[in-house]
């Protein structure tokens, strides 16, 4: 007699809060001083981990207040530490300190990342490779050191990379939308080579949200505001995510409620892509 096995019953279903819940996990969040990933870090530490901020030194007086901010809000350990995703040697010592402050890292969410002024067919030599090292390089770079972490530590973990809906269909600049659609097919070589040592990693492809990105154009607001009309008039749904609406991906790929999921790509564009 053959003992198959059984599908769970109703009370055999594991708490969807328990699932949900990240408590006991430490994550770092590079790119952190930016809209969507100071918002994933604060959404994590509401779910309680232990949440490390990570980004360039020029933002460390931002990041700073934004650890303030979310201890004060959530009473979570949290930290921040500054470095670049483009040297080896820097991003082995934000992971190394990272560890060094919460003991391991269970999740990373793999957020730094730039856009680029003149990307278009001419772009230049010089802002080519800054944007392929930065979006492209700098998270395979990322991703390896922590991974290495939860191998040597074997207690897998989830690594989720910021796309864009960029990365899917062509709407921005030449750099911008390679790195991004780069960016969906380096994370899935990741998750068929990590789900051995059940690490998951996935990816999200946002739309239009409003994160502060586009307030760095130093263009006049009227300027930036017709842009967001625009942003809006595009979007099937009628408007521009919040940051609010950005987090909900990351921390569901990040618990234990995708713990069936590796090698996906959610898409949160309001509907820009089904067009």
């Amino acid at each position: 007699m053959v003992n198959l096995p059984k599908p769970q019953g109703v009370k055999d279903l594991r708490s969807v809060y328990d699932m949900l819940s990240l408590k006991g996990k430490s994550a770092l969040i590079t790119g952190a001083a930016g809209g969507i990933g100071r918002s994933t870090a604060a959404a994590m530490a509401e779910l309680g981990a232990k949440v490390m901020l990570m980004d360039i030194p020029s933002t460390e007086d931002h990041l700073k207040k934004i650890t303030g901010d979310i201890k004060e809000r959530y009473g979570a350990e949290t930290a921040y530490v500054v470095g670049d995703v483009r040297d080896p040697d820097s991003i082995q010592g934000f992971v190394d300190k990272t560890v060094e402050t919460f003991g391991t890292i269970d999740i990373l969410h793999n957020n730094a990342g730039i856009g680029g002024d003149a990307d278009g067919w001419d772009v230049s030599y010089d802002l080519w490779n800054k944007i392929v090292a930065i979006n492209l390089t700098g998270p395979l770079l990322v991703a390896q050191a922590a991974a290495r972490v939860m191998i040597a530590h074997k207690h897998g973990g989830s690594i989720v990379t910021t796309s864009s809906m960029s990365g899917l269909v062509i709407n921005a600049g030449t750099g911008y939308s390679a790195t991004k659609a780069g960016v969906r097919h380096l994370t899935n070589s990741l998750a068929m080579s990590l789900a051995k040592y059940g690490i998951r990693c996935n990816s999200v492809c946002y739309g239009f949200i409003l994160s502060g990105m586009h307030e760095n154009m130093n263009a006049p607001d009227e300027q930036v505001l017709g842009m967001y009309k625009m942003f809006e008039e595009n979007t099937p749904i009628g408007f521009m995510g919040e940051l609010s609406d950005a987090v909900g991906c990351v921390v569901f790929l990040a618990s234990d409620l995708a713990r069936f999921a590796t090698g996906s790509t959610v898409v949160v564009d309001g509907g820009y892509t089904t067009k």
